[in-house]
């Protein structure tokens, strides 16, 4: 099988990031404060690759595993918080964020077609069809995700700072670039500004096939920094092309955005832009979620027919659960502004979850394992982990700036966490077998990427049980 690349790498990073969901977010807070909103941006960032210093320096003490942050988290901190962070932080809350992606792409396509056509339609069928490429295998689906993430990046690019320097077509507008540069209402904003930089992690799966894993934590920071640089941008294009107002009503901001600064070739160009931010963002979803799940499996964590692949080498029983649950959830109608909003800051509560057990588990693996060898450790320890779960901490306390959403929000988040350690504690209990909260530790969760593992333990424990 061909290795990846930084650039591959990179690229399934990036494609994660880049998401036309994200012109929710970005409508959303530059409509509240203006051009301040750079700095929610900016200190997003930060807390993001916080985490990724951390994730870089657990996947330097178990490299080239496929289970992610579960298996750091499952060394760390036990098999309990391993599941319900992991399966809330990765499977739920992508069963949220790729239906977003999905609706961003169809509610583009209803533009175009004058609504002659439900969204549903292009929604669903995209997945479809996406789903089909990730049986194929993880080379076709880093093939086709490296065409489509550099032209994301180029095309954004390019959109961010012809609006940011004045050099569209359309007429500038006149309006205050500063709305409130007040940071009693800028620092809320950085829970919306996360949404932008989520899913960097979705590298570390990609390390064993990668030509050096070691740039694994480049590929990373890397992905971040593009994603920001771009963001600022739309920020600043905003601003000379786009009411406020206009733009936090918008159902498709970056539609509004482009039609007001490049006329009517922008509302074409933000056609292909939302059919590459679809195929890139649920592409990424479903390759980097099915091999994280597949790692859970190996570990005990999650089903084992979950770790069933293909002839391709695709974990096909995860993806096509994935693709259903996500065509059931597009198929539900999921259109505007307001309830891609919700979904995708659902999935960010979650996520800021799991990076604050990143966190955690970096400071107990310190403690307990001095000795053991680390390509990569996070300079100034242990300032960036304090520093990070306060600022993740912060985030979902302030996950949205509207009462009612933000009660939504924690009340479906609520739900699905006691859903979980429902799951977590009978699977524990009655599977696994092991004590709840005791971390693992580094070489047993090494082994346990083994099928020999396993099949050893379930011997062993026949055993016993007839004696």
């Amino acid at each position: 099988m061909k290795k990846i690349s930084v650039f591959g790498a990179v690229s399934t990073g990036v494609g994660m990031l880049i998401a036309t969901s994200c012109f929710i977010s970005s409508a959303s807070g530059a409509s509240q404060v203006g051009t301040p909103f750079i700095a929610a941006i900016l200190i997003a960032c930060a807390a993001n690759m916080m985490a990724v210093l951390s994730i870089a320096e657990l996947n330097a003490i178990m490299p080239n595993l496929t289970g992610g942050i579960a298996q750091y988290t499952l060394a760390g901190m036990g098999p309990m918080i391993t599941i319900i962070t992991m399966v809330g932080g990765y499977l739920i809350s992508n069963v949220f964020a790729a239906p977003a992606e999905g609706a961003m792409f169809g509610n583009v396509m209803v533009d175009i077609t004058g609504g002659k056509i439900p969204s549903a339609v292009f929604s669903v069928g995209i997945t479809i069809i996406l789903v089909v490429v990730n049986l194929m295998g993880v080379n076709m689906s880093t093939f086709l995700q490296e065409i489509v993430a550099t032209f994301m990046v180029v095309v954004l690019f390019f959109l961010g700072f012809v609006g940011a320097f004045g050099m569209g077509s359309g007429e500038e507008v006149a309006q205050n670039a500063v709305l409130s540069a007040s940071m009693k209402d800028v620092m809320p904003l950085t829970a919306t500004a996360f949404w932008f930089f989520i899913g960097a992690e979705f590298i570390v799966p990609l390390g064993k096939d990668m030509k050096h894993p070691k740039q694994v934590p480049l590929s990373m920071f890397l992905s971040l920094a593009i994603m920001c640089v771009i963001q600022i941008l739309m920020v600043l294009g905003y601003r000379r092309y786009t009411p406020w107002k206009e733009l936090g009503d918008a159902v498709s901001p970056h539609m509004l955005y482009a039609v007001h600064m490049l006329g009517e070739p922008g509302r074409y160009l933000m056609v292909f832009i939302a059919i590459f931010a679809a195929v890139s963002t649920q592409n990424s979803i479903l390759g980097s979620v099915a091999e994280i799940c597949c790692g859970m499996s190996k570990m005990g964590l999650l089903p084992e027919f979950f770790s069933r692949k293909n002839s391709h080498e695709a974990p096909w029983a995860v993806l096509l659960i994935l693709g259903f649950l996500t065509c059931l959830i597009e198929a539900s109608g999921i259109s505007t502004g307001e309830q891609v909003s919700f979904l995708t800051l659902t999935c960010s509560l979650f996520w800021m979850l799991s990076y604050i057990t990143s966190h955690i588990n970096v400071i107990l693996l310190r403690v307990r394992m001095k000795k053991v060898p680390r390509n990569y450790k996070t300079p100034f320890f242990p300032t960036f982990q304090i520093v990070g779960i306060a600022l993740q901490m912060y985030m979902m306390l302030h996950i949205s700036t509207d009462p009612v959403q933000k009660a939504g929000i924690y009340r479906l988040c609520l739900i699905l966490f006691i859903g979980l350690f429902i799951y977590a504690f009978i699977w524990v209990k009655r599977k696994m077998k092991v004590p709840f909260f005791r971390g693992m530790g580094v070489h047993r969760v090494i082994a346990m990427e083994s099928p020999e593992y396993h099949r050893v333990r379930e011997m062993l424990r026949a055993e016993s049980e007839k004696s």
